[in-house]
């Protein structure tokens, strides 16, 4: 398991908040504790205490290598992972934060350094990584991000979609698919409803200004011969956001089909997790596979379960069957003996529920000394439930295991089963 803690990386003292500049909004106490904790910066752009302020976000050799390792996972079947961190609003907006946010440790110039640093690194272990940051920051018109909403507007869309689409153009076969055409109109403005705003918006006397944005239409004017391709936009609240056509701008970027998948809420790995666990990944890979997410969400964050099961999933090499037994009396539950498994080598189980609609998976190991251990594996609730696990055989005992049970929270179908997948 891998815990980092964000405290480390904000580089501040927990002492007393600074004092604050005069607000032109009669805010006060921005900074006071909470997750929304905020200053107030120049026009009306506010950012986050953290992550905004923090002058590094954990990325470590460790997660560099587990993305690296998925990316080859990835292209031995045909598809090409394109890693987006989606920068933070003050690293790509400096010029507009405030003098208070020296007091809180924050220096742009060493937040910059650390971010390209970690670039450089997914770059040289063979990861597709962008760097989303340099248009955004030299950009001139609308803003990037909303002024007090964490979120990217539909320019900042633009902005990403521009910088993957050059990144995607450099894939290898990239020039053997149609390349069509896609036209973007603008279709006028809209508010977006923010759940930040309406907080900060509590310790404010002036109305705030409104998470608003341009909005736009994409539509395929002309289809190109030769072999179509289709990129698969996986990723957070970023990509998520209908009025900034994100995948939109992708398709107009790039000339390939774009298809995008969210999961309001989820966070870095829900979308990517019930897209790769899934049985149509399996069946229609990808050209290309745009991973999307905060920069402060780096699978570093969390523990070694989620990017194998990522891995295992790209890999979709589960070819070792295993027996299972059911009991009538407990439908959710199946046995699996794994006597079938070499001792000391990797595998990972790939549990099929047969259709059931799982979001929960409870693994339950047996020693033949009848000593147990557990493991979980737990869907975010709004995740389209796939029905489909796959957990690392690992932390056991030296001979390994002698069975194992798995327990839904649902039924399971008829035709369940489970597989041994080399890692």
């Amino acid at each position: 398991m891998r815990l980092i803690s964000t405290l480390a990386a904000l580089g501040v003292l927990a002492s007393a908040v600074p004092a604050m500049a005069a607000s032109v909004y009669g805010c006060r106490g921005l900074a006071d504790g909470g997750f929304m904790a905020s200053v107030e910066g120049r026009e009306g752009v506010f950012f986050r205490v953290a992550p905004d302020l923090m002058n590094s976000h954990p990325m470590t050799q460790e997660t560099v290598e587990d993305l690296a390792r998925l990316s080859r996972a990835l292209a031995e079947k045909g598809t090409a992972l394109i890693f987006a961190p989606v920068p933070t609003k003050a690293l790509a907006l400096p010029r507009f934060l405030p003098p208070e946010a020296a007091d809180f440790g924050f220096d742009p110039s060493l937040a910059t350094t650390d971010f390209l640093d970690a670039l450089a690194r997914l770059q040289a272990a063979g990861v597709r990584a962008v760097d989303l940051r340099a248009g955004m920051r030299r950009a001139e018109g609308p803003l990037p991000y909303f002024r007090t909403d964490p979120r990217l507007t539909a320019q900042g869309a633009r902005l990403a979609a521009q910088a993957i689409g050059a990144v995607a153009a450099q894939v290898p076969g990239a020039d053997t698919l149609a390349r069509n055409r896609f036209e973007t109109r603008p279709t006028g403005t809209a508010r977006v409803p923010s759940h930040a705003r309406l907080v900060r918006q509590r310790h404010c006397e002036e109305p705030l200004p409104e998470a608003e944005t341009g909005t736009f239409d994409t539509e395929r004017i002309y289809t190109a011969d030769g072999p179509q391709g289709v990129i698969a936009l996986v990723g957070s609240e970023h990509s998520d956001t209908p009025e900034a056509n994100f995948a939109g701008f992708l398709a107009e970027a790039t000339g390939i089909d774009v298809i995008q998948y969210s999961v309001p809420g989820g966070g870095a790995f829900a979308a990517i997790s019930t897209y790769l666990t899934s049985a149509e990944f399996q069946r229609a890979r990808p050209s290309m596979l745009v991973w999307e997410l905060p920069l402060e969400d780096a699978p570093g964050l969390y523990d070694d379960q989620r990017m194998e099961e990522l891995i295992a999933a790209a890999r979709g090499t589960c070819d070792l069957a295993l027996d299972i037994r059911r009991d009538a009396a407990t439908p959710q539950a199946l046995t699996v003996d794994l006597s079938a498994l070499e001792p000391g080598t990797a595998y990972t189980l790939f549990v099929d529920s047969g259709g059931a609609p799982a979001r929960r998976a409870e693994f339950t190991y047996r020693s033949t000394g009848d000593r147990t251990r557990s493991r979980e594996i737990l869907r975010h609730p709004a995740q389209l439930p796939t029905g489909r696990f796959f957990l690392p055989v690992t932390s056991l005992w030296p001979e390994g295991a002698a069975e194992v049970t798995v327990t839904l929270d649902v039924p399971m179908g008829d035709e369940a089963e489970v597989r041994a997948c080399l890692r």
